[in-house]
């Protein structure tokens, strides 16, 4: 008997107008199974950040640990995007193969290349060890949190809690876990519920975070801090739709009880007798810098859903992307030449990751374990999906975070087969092979190494600038983002002079078009946008230096 494939075509489809040389800003690898090397777009390249078995600083820690996952950038300072920390999580089963490592990277501007000055492993021996520390988040005051997600039956120093399975705030300057009371003992996020921990997610203000589980039945979970950038304690509410899964769209946040330790230990049980919402093995839950909405894959339908927190409700849930079965039409551009391939999405949505322009990176474990770089403008009805990623044999993609300014993406590649033969050169010209665990930094040829593209166009996104080129002509702020009447953006340019300013919807059509009187230096102007419609707008900038791109959201 045949199958019926659905097909998504660009026929009909709107993609979205991306700003030049900003890391979302290429042309789709080749659709194919996994090499023995990695294929990224022609535009970009790679750098080999550190690989399994290098040694840490402090040799009598011995190597850097095994099955790399969440890797997450942590500024060395605000917003810095030349120095930081690369917080690894390892998925080992115990502490002796789990853990986190903590790598100190700095870039060189000179070289354009990024340098680990330090690698160390973080003790978890104080909270009575650790496991399958999976992916995790960054908050925004400067920690990390890894997420354990096995659950063994132990209590060594009986607390009451149960050692493993919970989420874990570390330290990245300290290398230390965070003493949540402060008493002098570092402790595990206990409020935030015992379950099989995917990762981690934090809003802006640092007042409500999100988790949900790998498993059957498998929920989201949200965390509402009593103190704003304090994890210890909060309360913790799952979510329960108003009907069954694909058929509503609205839903409540059931309150789980989260006092006690017997009560932490045990609250998927709480869940299940809530009536919660099973959505079958969720693997990551994101938030969307354009809309605020959460985006959440669940591994067991390969779909990646979303929703909109409406506060004690939620509203708006529908599938963003996914389904196996459904294939994509493909443009690519492979060895200089270019062409089209279906490619079908298949199985294994795991890690999710959006870029500051709201585009959604989607790391599959399961079928052909691709990236996928899904627009803001995607529909399922008029797709916008892009190949970016073809990963080496026998491994998947993990963890994947960016620098503050979007122009640098860090991520691993887990578990490739030791048999890969295929040497590489990176963009520090080292020959590397992946064939064991190994961290990379991946951005846009000209960032990246001794290739020399111009670096002309500065992108931007709803964060802000994004790296102006000698601090020329440049758009330092677009707000209030998202906006409900006019919006203000504050521009730098070296002289006094004349600017266009035109807003387009994400259809391409022109909105509204402006004209501004910049002075040298930095100016705030205010843009008439309380008339337009709901909705995603690109903002672009014309003057005699050049041309300049961000982004707003008009509710």
């Amino acid at each position: 008997m045949s199958a019926c494939v659905l097909i998504g075509t660009a026929a009909g489809a709107q993609p979205c107008k991306l700003p030049q040389r900003h890391i979302s800003d290429f042309t789709s690898v080749l659709p194919s199974a996994q090499p023995d090397s990695l294929r990224i777009p022609s535009t970009h390249t790679f750098q080999m950040i550190v690989q399994r078995g290098a040694p840490y600083t402090d040799i009598s820690k011995g190597t850097v640990r095994d099955l790399f996952d969440f890797t997450g950038y942590v500024p060395f300072s605000a917003n810095n995007s030349r120095k930081g920390y690369i917080d690894l999580n390892h998925e080992g089963g115990d502490v002796t193969t789990g853990g986190v490592s903590v790598l100190d990277v700095q870039f060189d501007s000179l070289h354009k290349l990024w340098t680990v000055t330090n690698k160390a492993l973080v003790d978890f021996n104080v909270v009575s060890g650790t496991g399958r520390n999976c992916s995790g988040g960054i908050t925004p005051w400067g920690t990390s949190v890894t997420s354990e997600e096995t659950l063994p039956t132990a209590d060594a120093n009986a607390d009451g809690y149960q050692d493993i399975g919970w989420q874990v705030e570390v330290n990245p300057v300290t290398r230390a876990i965070v003493d949540q009371n402060y008493n002098g003992t570092p402790d595990k996020l206990w409020r935030m519920g015992r379950m099989s921990h995917e990762n981690f997610v934090i809003n802006n203000a640092g007042t409500v975070a999100y988790e949900c589980n790998d498993e059957n039945p498998g929920y989201v979970f949200k965390y509402v801090l009593d103190t704003p950038g304090k994890l210890a304690n909060g309360k913790l509410y799952v979510l329960k739709l108003d009907g069954a899964l694909n058929q509503s769209d609205v839903g409540t946040w059931v309150l789980i009880p989260n006092s006690t330790p017997t009560q932490c230990n045990n609250v998927r049980t709480a869940a299940t007798s809530a009536g919660a919402t099973n959505f079958n093995s969720l693997e990551d839950i994101e938030i969307s810098p354009l809309d605020g909405m959460l985006y959440f894959t669940s591994k067991s339908s390969s779909r990646v859903y979303r929703f909109r927190d409406q506060g004690t409700t939620v509203d708006r849930l529908e599938v963003f992307v996914g389904d196996p079965s459904r294939q994509f039409l493909i443009d690519y551009k492979e060895k200089g030449q270019t062409g089209q391939a279906y490619e079908q999405w298949r199985d294994g949505n795991d890690n999710l990751c959006f870029d500051d322009l709201g585009n959604l990176y989607v790391i599959q474990d399961g079928g052909r374990n691709h990236i996928w770089m899904v627009s803001p403008c995607h529909t399922q009805q008029n797709p916008d999906v892009k190949l970016f990623a073809v990963i080496p044999g026998g491994a998947e993609p993990t963890g994947m975070t960016f620098t503050p300014d979007y122009r640098y993406m860090f991520v691993s590649i887990q578990h490739p087969d030791a048999a890969n033969t295929t040497v590489m050169k990176d963009a520090a010209d080292s020959s590397v092979i992946f064939n064991r665990e190994s961290a990379i930094v991946i951005a846009r040829r000209g960032y990246l190494g001794k290739d020399t593209l111009a670096d002309t166009v500065v992108t931007v996104g709803v964060h802000g600038v994004s790296g102006a080129i000698n601090n020329a002509f440049a758009i330092a702020k677009l707000y209030p983002n998202p906006s409900t009447s006019d919006v203000n953006i504050m521009v730098t340019s070296p002289v006094a002079t004349n600017c266009q300013v035109k807003v387009y919807n994400m259809t391409g059509a022109l909105a509204a078009t402006e004209q501004l009187s910049l002075t040298a230096g930095t100016s705030t102007h205010g843009l008439h946008t309380a008339n337009l419609a709901p909705g995603t707008y690109n903002v672009v900038l014309t003057s005699k230096d050049g041309t300049r791109t961000t982004r707003f959201v008009k509710q």
